[in-house]
């Protein structure tokens, strides 16, 4: 009989397989009446004589036993739970006080300024306060130190303070792990790794306490003496653990695992894949309210599905021992360490195991008289009438009359949104975040009737917001009904009927209505219990196989190029599977020779790119780098973004002969399309003939690569003047033209990189080969898989999911410092280095995770070498924004300014004046200057006697300073050169900005020192004295003239 089948039909059949006479008594009992009891703490002395008349071999632990191991309120406890001294040392459990609170906090990852830190300072450093550190390990990193043939570590820690402090709910926090890391399926230390894949049984027991207490009380069944489970502080006594272990015949053989709670178990799903479990025996032991509390019974249940369904072990047995107290016959519940403790043997123990499981605790149903429920068979409502039948007409009990020919229940609710900051960073499911990150909040109902003999059903969606409303409203407030129900005479429920009517389908079923998350973002997104998963497309790269789902909500109806979006069909992904690495290893070999070593673009700088922004969406750090690829039509730019495009395809066809975006897209829709993809491409920005079309194409994509570094979108108001949600850039972003940008605040945000004539191979077969390994294998989107599966499985082996990012941060800000360093010693000493450093380390993160994935695959030199820090192609990364850097110079604001000045002056749209002879050219022969000179300086010939006259207006005048030609600059002059030189000082920029510009680039007389006025610098200087004295902005005339500034 399936598990299902069990937990339904029969669950209220006791098995008798080793019954206790306690458990004979307590069949039949249901209902609350019935319900057993806790055992007091007053009792449990009492209990310890009640083992079927014989006095059990019971441990008498004292806290003085544990000295060696551990003192304080954690000693006392051990001993309370009958734990062995010797499995208490083996574990590691310790005492923290004020002595080493601070040491062990930051050990353990407490943060010590967050609410959860402060709290454990304050319990466990008051005077005559203490806790219990105790140390968790995960069942993988046990394996793999074996494998390593190294000492295991704590996967995570727990805290039990003495006086622990309550919570918002007034409860006290008796336990509390590290925040941000889960919870490992935990083995003892000490256990035989032999154990883990050899024993006929596994044990489940819920918490490390009753596990080891169950270890100590098992090991005494089986051969240990008292004397041999104590611990005098002499010898390891992990080795001490072994040597009874290894006493024990292997039929006789017990696997002994803990869980963290109830909802825990799935928290390390890489555990579950280091046991084998199909045809072995599991025992779940979980906390003593198992028949009591709802939610410990559904959790247990589900265990207990997942251990007979999913992991196909022989027989699955639940350990649910229950005493007689003695006071009235009542019946006590006791978890697995009390009863270990004070009252009986593992033998006894085992002795409640039970292939049935335990009966469901009966809910609460009020049967009161005007309430309404849905029927058994799910088909009507009813309502609670009272049976008044006593002598004076009291009411006797009551009965349930049929009132609406409509029964249902909430199917689910579901919420649609984006992961919050906080999620991606610490990896946690959250289900409590604000309103204003759900897009939308949705209901599923379903509703159930009978009809011409068989059962239908309909199921109402729309906005949750229409449980608050009767039914008959609805479809006012966005319900979609189907045309089934809209047709059955009963629909709606209307009046007061449809108000009872709707309370009764909300209390139906109610514990199994299901909550699920609609992800409106590609990407990494949190799932509940485990590790984040990467969605792409329709494509969930994760593992699904331990309960973890999440369900993308970027489907075509929201973006119609999604289909398009995806990994190939194959995720699947085990990094402790031989073969699997070996493939991996051989398609990391691959796309390196492709992209790299083949020489496919004759620049590698530009094939490091491709490759590193190709897989940086994989990385778990939003991209902040915007790649512009420009060049001549028909040079390759746009199948240089299609290189990239091809390690997220879904199909192999995909990004073949075609591109996500295009620069005609409008501005609304590339702010969108960036905060639900991973990458984009906006391909061809290309001249036109319309002005003002060209500026605005230009401009929305230099706003769009603001964006993307700044981690910022245009802010919006609703109708009702409260502020939209904005549409954070989470893509890595491309882009393809034929001209570069001019903005030079916009240069200083993206990486460029040219592609025209001979960048890429004369040969055709590079470039076709990486088409043909996309098209044919699919070889890109496999290897982003490993990539993306190869973090997953990092944050699983290393600190978890905090620890993954952390680790990222840690190399980008390493990479970032290199960069500085670098392009320093290439003679680059500008202060404002920030940007570009940002872009280099941004984008070569990528090759922080290829070269931690080459070390751990164990690849070749050749290989490993790209990848190395500040070698390889990192560098190469590193030149391209070097370049790109000293490239921008020319366009600062002072430099810019400049040349639009030259132009201005050349072109004859302004001219300057000499400051001693206003009448005459600026310059002559005395000067050591020709005509050709004051023709470039706004003058030109009047007439066939070759006088010169000066044209447009006035913008500045020459004088001598110290021997040097200088021209000072009036104000007019920058709003000239911006109207004729758009391009060189585009619309925004402001004269208070360019002019301190020329200055602080260099660009005034090295000999004129910069004026001050009240003890701050100013833009001007005033030649000489008197009341009418030239000034202005101080140029050389020959800076001018020369028009390119020499570096």
């Amino acid at each position: 009989m399936g598990a299902s089948a069990r937990i339904g039909a029969d669950m209220n059949i006791n098995d008798t397989e080793r019954q206790s006479p306690s458990v004979a008594q307590n069949r039949g009992v249901t209902g609350c009446s019935g319900a057993p009891e806790r055992a007091s703490e007053e009792t449990l002395a009492a209990l310890a004589a009640l083992a079927d008349g014989m006095l059990p071999d019971l441990p008498a632990w004292t806290a003085e036993d544990y000295a060696h191991a551990i003192t304080g309120s954690g000693a006392d406890k051990l001993a309370d739970s009958g734990v062995a001294p010797l499995v208490a040392a083996a574990r590691g459990y310790k005492l923290l006080d004020a002595s080493n609170v601070a040491a062990e906090l930051k050990l353990m990852n407490f943060k010590p300024q967050s609410g959860q830190g402060k709290r454990m300072r304050r319990s466990l450093t008051a005077e005559g306060q203490d806790g219990m550190q105790m140390p968790w390990y995960s069942v993988a990193d046990i394996q793999n130190a074996a494998r390593n043939q190294v000492t295991p570590e704590p996967f995570t820690y727990q805290v039990r303070p003495s006086h622990p402090e309550d919570n918002e709910r007034g409860k006290p926090i008796k336990y509390e792990f590290a925040g941000g890391i889960g919870t490992p399926l935990d083995l003892h230390p000490g256990t035989p790794t032999d154990w883990i894949d050899g024993t006929p049984v596994v044990m489940f027991a819920e918490g490390m306490l009753k596990g080891d207490a169950a270890l100590s009380a098992y090991l005494r069944t089986h051969g240990a003496s008292w004397d041999d489970l104590r611990w005098d502080g002499e010898g390891d006594p992990r080795q001490k653990l072994a040597a009874l272990y290894e006493n024990i015949a292997l039929p006789d053989r017990v696997l002994i695992v803990s869980i963290a709670g109830i909802y825990n178990d799935k928290q390390n799903p890489i555990d579950w894949r280091e046991i084998v479990l199909k045809d072995r025996e599991g025992w779940i032991a979980f906390d003593a309210d198992l028949t009591e509390n709802l939610f410990v019974h559904r959790a247990a249940v589900g265990l207990y599905k997942y251990l007979e369904e999913k992991a196909k072990m022989k027989t699955v047995r639940v350990l649910n021992p229950t005493v007689t107290s003695g006071d009235g016959g009542s019946i006590a519940k006791m978890g697995v360490d009390d009863f270990l403790a004070k009252v009986g043997s593992w033998k006894r123990l085992v002795s409640y195991l039970s292939v049935t499981f335990p009966p469901a605790p009966a809910t609460d149903e009020a049967e009161k008289p005007g309430n309404w429920r849905v029927t058994k068979d799910g088909f009507r409502t009813e309502e609670c009438i009272p049976v008044n039948a006593g002598p004076n007409g009291e009411q006797t009990g009551v009965r349930w009359e049929e009132r609406v020919d409509l029964g249902g229940r909430i199917l689910a609710f579901e919420s649609v949104r984006q992961p919050t900051d906080q999620e991606l960073r610490t990896g946690s499911f959250s289900e409590e975040v604000a309103n204003s990150d759900v897009v939308e909040s949705r209901v599923n109902v379903e509703i159930t009737w009978w009809e011409d003999g068989r059962n239908r059903t309909g199921i109402v969606s729309g906005p949750e917001k229409i449980l608050n409303y009767a039914p008959a409203d609805w479809d006012r407030h966005g319900g979609h009904i189907p045309r089934s129900l809209l047709t059955h005479r009963a629909w709606p429920p209307k009046g007061a009927n449809g108000d009872k009517w709707l309370s009764a389908i909300k209390a139906h079923r109610r514990s199994e209505v299901g909550h699920t998350t609609r992800w409106m973002q590609m990407g990494w997104v949190p799932v509940e219990g485990g590790n984040p998963v990467f969605l792409i497309g329709d494509t969930v790269v994760g593992d699904n196989d331990l309960g973890q789902n999440a369900t993308p909500g970027v489907d075509e109806n929201v973006l119609d190029r999604a289909p398009h979006f995806g990994v190939g069909d194959n995720t699947y992904a085990d990094w402790t599977d031989e073969s699997y690495r070996e493939e991996v290893a051989r398609d990391f070999r691959k796309v390196v020779d492709t992209y790299i070593f083949s020489e496919a673009w004759t620049e590698p700088a530009t094939a490091a790119l491709v490759l590193a922004a190709g897989l940086r969406p994989a990385v778990p750090l939003r991209p902040r780098a915007t790649c512009y690829i420009y060049g001549p039509k028909g040079g390759g730019k746009s199948w240089t973004a299609q290189a990239m495009m091809y390690f997220w395809a879904r199909n192999r066809s995909d990004w073949q002969d075609q591109l996500p975006g295009s620069a005609k897209d409008t501005f609304a829709f590339l702010e969108k399309v960036v905060s639900l993809t991973p990458i984009w491409v906006v391909d061809d920005l290309a001249p036109s003939t319309s002005k003002r079309q060209a500026e605005s194409e230009t401009a929305k994509l230099e706003d769009l690569t603001r964006a993307i570094f700044n981690n910022a979108s245009k802010g919006r108001m609703n109708f009702d003047m409260t502020s939209m949600k904005s549409n954070k850039p989470i893509s890595q972003l491309v882009i393809t033209a034929e001209n570069e940008l001019t903005t030079a605040s916009v240069k200083e945000r993206l990486i460029p990189t040219y592609i025209g004539k001979g960048m890429l191979n004369p040969s055709r077969e590079p470039t076709d080969a990486i088409n043909d390994a996309a098209r044919n294998e699919g070889l890109q989107a496999r290897f982003t898989v490993h990539v993306i599966t190869y973090l997953r499985d990092r944050a699983v082996r290393k600190g978890g999911w905090p620890g993954l990012i952390k680790w990222l941060e840690d190399n980008r800000s390493m990479i970032k410092e290199a960069t500085r360093d670098i392009m320093k010693e290439r003679g680059i000493t500008s202060a404002n280095l920030e940007r570009s450093s940002i872009l280099a380390a941004d984008v070569s993160l990528t090759f922080a995770v290829l070269k931690d994935m080459a070390l751990n695959l164990g690849l070749e030199k050749k290989y490993l070498s790209l990848f190395m820090n500040g070698e390889g192609l990192g560098a190469e990364i590193i030149a391209r924004v070097s370049e790109a850097y000293v490239d921008n110079q020319t366009a600062a604001p002072g430099k810019a300014l400049v040349q639009a000045l030259s132009s201005v002056l050349g072109a004859g749209h302004a001219h300057v004046l000499s400051a001693e002879d206003p009448a005459s050219p600026p310059l002559g022969e005395a000067d050591g200057y020709s005509n050709s000179i004051n023709f470039k300086l706004g003058w030109a010939v009047a007439d066939e006697k070759g006088f010169l006259r000066p044209k447009g207006p006035t913008i500045g005048s020459v004088v001598s300073y110290k021997g040097l030609r200088i021209i000072l600059f009036t104000k007019e002059a920058f709003k000239v050169a911006q109207l004729h030189s758009p391009e060189l000082i585009p619309y925004g920029h402001t004269q208070q900005a360019a002019w301190p510009g020329v200055w602080e680039e260099g660009l005034t007389p090295p000999s004129l020192p910069r004026p001050k006025s009240r003890g701050s610098f100013i833009n001007t200087y005033a030649h000489g004295t008197g009341k009418g004295r030239p000034k202005g902005l101080p140029v050389p005339v020959d800076t001018v003239v020369d028009g390119v500034i020499q570096e």
